[in-house]
């Protein structure tokens, strides 16, 4: 929490669905370090904060993709306030089954995320949603859905790393797209780095 102290402004609800500290730190250290200008976070919260806050003395956007309308509205009017909408979009995007090559699965609608994809320049792709409390996988299918649309150095940083869902997606992308990850359970994320 204390390197976070500089772009801490004001109070914001820290839920039990958000990135921990010490993986907000993670995601705030990869983008300063090599000067991400393209982050698409799924799920949105606290971290979208973090992230927009330190992009707003920097070059860059955040494109947060998030399932929840209401929480979406939310996000954006607390974004208004902190003047941040320059740097931060929220795009609300419901659950819809949306066909990859390996499949047909659950996961935010691709009639909404499609604009998101095209040249490869995302450079930080952060999962941390859709909510997984009840679909174990829901997540699998960002890294294969962003997959030809990543920078040819960007890393991805899944969130809640600590549950076997999220275990078994992330093993799942290593064997089908030779990536590696790195785990940091304390950390509660899974780094990789295409």
């Amino acid at each position: 929490m204390q390197a976070l102290t500089p772009l801490a402004s004001r109070y914001l609800p820290w839920t039990h669905f958000a990135l921990r500290p010490s993986g907000v730190v993670a995601v705030l250290n990869d983008i300063a370090v090599n000067r991400r200008q393209h982050v698409v976070e799924c799920g949105g919260g606290v971290s979208t904060f973090f992230v927009g806050r330190l992009l707003r003395d920097r070059e860059g956007h955040l494109f947060t993709v998030e399932e929840d309308e209401d929480w979406a509205d939310l996000l954006r009017h607390e974004l208004e306030k902190e003047q941040l909408t320059d740097r931060v979009t929220v795009i609300h995007a419901p659950i819809r089954e949306v066909q990859l090559r390996t499949g047909t699965f659950p996961w935010y609608s691709d009639a909404v995320v499609e604009r998101l994809v095209g040249r490869r320049e995302i450079d930080l792709l952060v999962v941390d949603g859709p909510v997984a409390e009840h679909e174990p996988h829901i997540r699998y299918p960002a890294l294969p859905y962003f997959y030809e649309s990543l920078h040819e150095r960007a890393t991805v940083i899944v969130d809640d790393i600590d549950r076997l869902g999220e275990q078994q997606i992330v093993k799942r992308w290593e064997d089908e797209l030779g990536l590696s990850f790195e785990r940091r359970f304390l950390n509660g994320i899974a780094v990789g780095t295409i």
